[in-house]
């Protein structure tokens, strides 16, 4: 399913992209670039925090930065030069006196509580509106903002270092052309935007009057390159000096890439595959059943990723659980996911005749043609539902496979790859579960794990009953059977050498990750 050009001719269009770019192999007297030039394998069509992905939002949130910023083991002020949370509802964030955009305007409270309320918006489909939406109340009184929340939810923070704040007149004056070529984007980050061309590359600049650390680089530069052999020639030749989110099948051919080091770290991706309940024959709990079992996860992973992962066995991984429960507790739960989701193909049938399809059926499965994981993922998975008489036709889907996903036009199966933005079971969980969420892609309505969620949200961070809640949450989830967790592939990243990184993490992209960048001596 994954096409490919012709070596020449994807060499041919990374080599001009690059040039294009102006990238650089020159490197001062420490050895380290002046120009960063990373290979991606998907971007957003507009630079706008609110349409990218994690690999993206590591460059926005350069441009736009936000209040407060999580460096892997806490929240450390940012834009903000202090921060409280007064009560489970109520935050205080007071600005710093000396933060202004690139154009040299200042950065007030009011351009925070702006940025806020856009995502707070119900046309904004992303993952920060779901958190976003939970604040009742903004008030501004010179450089202090207050934000009261309507309920408690253990992911605010999160979310707010994961915001950048943007300029109230610069959306004013463009509107709806922010983030586009004609106009781009303006921030009060440590580098500023320089080139955007969507779907294919973005440059920014170091920003010379930043009020903080000052960028390392003269310029970071994202180009996606989907092809194969193209990324390899890329990095062979020293066009490219860094290369982010490795697609899986690819890690062990780039590896011998020389002058290069190589990192893995287990990733917070998860691929799963969700049934929408609205749907026939997805309504009926036996078929839901038999294709989970008809399914061989960890076939998938050592096919389609090459080994390079591991089977999801629930929305997130036992490590982020036993952030908040138990290694047994967070084992037994998970043992009864083990077991409901168990590859037996005979079961599979069985089940399939007692839904009144001895004979299977056929259904249609969108795949998204820039995720090389997931094209794959669903080739393997095909061919496991195929053996029990399912035929599983694949459509690759461009840009409207959001669209199709979102807004339901499928015929009831999904895959779906979705990144963690926060090191917290909840998140995950808070997206996926409540039956009005817009994210809730099989229709599920489950009382039981709404009920948890809030629980959760209302008990503080730390405490053995959030755990409790969470697990509870989770069971109740998955005892509809609506998705199959599938895998969560590792995260490979490489540097040219002699650059190397420090305190590299799954959640890297909400770090001043550019300071990590530093040089073997």
């Amino acid at each position: 399913m994954r096409r490919r050009l012709s070596a020449a001719l994807a060499a041919l269009t990374v080599f001009t992209g690059l040039a294009a770019c102006g990238v650089s192999s020159g490197a001062g007297s420490s050895g380290q670039p002046d120009e960063l030039h990373v290979l991606v394998e998907a971007m957003q069509p507009v630079f706008d925090q609110w349409q990218g992905g994690v690999t993206t939002q590591g460059v926005l949130l350069l441009v736009n930065e936000p209040l407060i910023r999580y460096d892997g083991d806490g929240f450390q002020p940012n834009v903000a030069a202090s921060f409280d949370q007064v009560s489970p509802t109520k935050f205080v964030f007071e600005l710093r006196d000396d933060v202004r955009f690139s154009d040299g305007s200042e950065l007030t409270a009011e351009d925070v509580k702006f940025t806020f309320q856009q995502a707070m918006r119900d046309d904004h489909m992303s993952t920060t509106h779901i958190v976003m939406k939970a604040i009742k109340s903004i008030d501004v009184s010179g450089k202090t903002l207050t934000v009261e929340l309507a309920q408690p939810h253990s992911l605010f923070l999160y979310t707010v270092a994961r915001t950048g704040i943007v300029s109230k007149a610069f959306y004013d004056k463009h509107g709806d052309k922010v983030g586009t070529p004609d106009v781009g984007q303006l921030g009060s980050g440590p580098y500023q935007l320089v080139k955007f061309e969507p779907n294919k590359t973005m440059t920014i600049g170091r920003n010379p009057d930043y009020w903080g650390d000052q960028a390392p680089f003269a310029s970071i530069t994202f180009t996606i390159v989907s092809d194969d052999s193209a990324r390899l020639l890329a990095l062979h030749s020293g066009e490219a000096n860094a290369i982010f989110e490795i697609p899986t099948g690819q890690i062990k051919a780039v590896r011998t890439v020389e002058d290069f080091t190589f990192t893995t770290i287990d990733g917070t991706s998860l691929i799963m595959l969700m049934m929408d309940v609205t749907k026939p024959p997805f309504d009926d709990p036996d078929v839901r059943a038999a294709v989970r079992h008809a399914i061989n996860r960890q076939g998938v992973v050592d096919s389609a990723l090459a080994g390079n992962g591991q089977v999801a066995r629930t929305l997130v991984s036992a490590s982020t659980l036993e952030r908040v429960a138990s290694p047994h507790a967070v084992e037994n739960t998970l043992g009864k996911f083990d077991k409901d989701n168990a590859f037996d193909p005979d079961l599979a049938k069985r089940l399939l005749r007692k839904a009144g399809k001895p004979n299977g059926f056929s259904v249609t499965l969108p795949v998204e043609s820039t995720d090389a994981d997931a094209s794959l993922v669903a080739q393997a998975l095909a061919q496991d539902l195929k053996r029990v008489g399912i035929d599983v036709r694949l459509e690759q889907k461009g840009d409207d496979y959001v669209e199709v996903i979102l807004r339901g036009k499928h015929e009831g199966v999904l895959l779906f790859q979705f990144s963690s933005n926060a090191p917290d079971p909840v998140m995950p969980m808070d997206y996926f579960v409540p039956a009005k969420s817009h994210l809730n892609l099989t229709r599920q309505n489950t009382p039981a794990a709404d009920e948890a969620l809030a629980r959760s949200h209302a008990i503080p961070v730390g405490e053995a009953k959030r755990g409790q809640a969470l697990l509870s949450g989770l069971e109740a989830y998955h005892s509809a059977g609506v998705s199959l967790p599938l895998a969560i592939p590792d995260m490979t990243f490489g540097l040219k050498k002699p650059m190397t990184i420090d305190g590299f993490t799954n959640y890297w992209w909400m770090q001043r990750w550019d300071l990590l960048v530093g040089v073997n001596r």
